[in-house]
Order: C-alpha cells, then structure tokens, then sequence
C-alpha cells in the first residue's frame, strides 16, 4: 500500500492559544478523491506528523492518509459482517 499525502501543517500561536494551520493544494486533494472514488468511501482520516527536517517559516507537519490494512474495496478484499438468517428473540 502506497502512501498518500494530504498537504501541510504547522501550529501558530494565537491570543487565544495554539491553532493548527493546514494546507492543501490541488493535487493533495485530488490524491484524495482518487482513493475515495477507488475504495467507494465517503470520508476519509488524515494524520498529522511531523516532519524530520523543519525550514524556519515553513510547515513543520504534513498530512498522511490513514489507510487501514486488510481493507481495500477497489481490490474487492473487504471485511464481511456475518448476518443471521434466523428470526430475531425480540
């Protein structure tokens, strides 16, 4: 399983206190549809790592797709949920 990449991200400070600032380009989000469409999903988590070199003035994180494994629908192994035939106790 590839990684897929969402943009950037960097923690400013505020009045208020800190604040998460995130970036995305066309192409990041694009990345994103394309693996939404291939495993018919409508949401999609992204995490938020740091990166191993920081440049003063640029983001500091960038955002990974989290793919779970063992599921990928666009290559049809997916998990099944077992449904029983019988009536109901209720």
């Amino acid at each position: 399983m590839s990684k897929i990449y969402g943009g950037n991200a960097k923690i400013i400070e505020t009045k208020y206190g800190q604040m998460w600032k995130v970036s995305q380009n066309r192409t990041d989000l694009e990345n994103l549809l394309k693996y939404m469409n291939e495993n018919d999903t409508e949401w999609v988590n992204l995490d938020i790592k740091e990166k191993p070199q920081k440049v003063e003035g640029k983001a500091t994180h960038y955002l990974e797709l989290y793919q779970k494994e063992g599921i990928q629908v666009a290559n049809k192994p997916i998990q099944k949920s077992i449904i029983e035939t019988d009536a109901l106790p209720f």
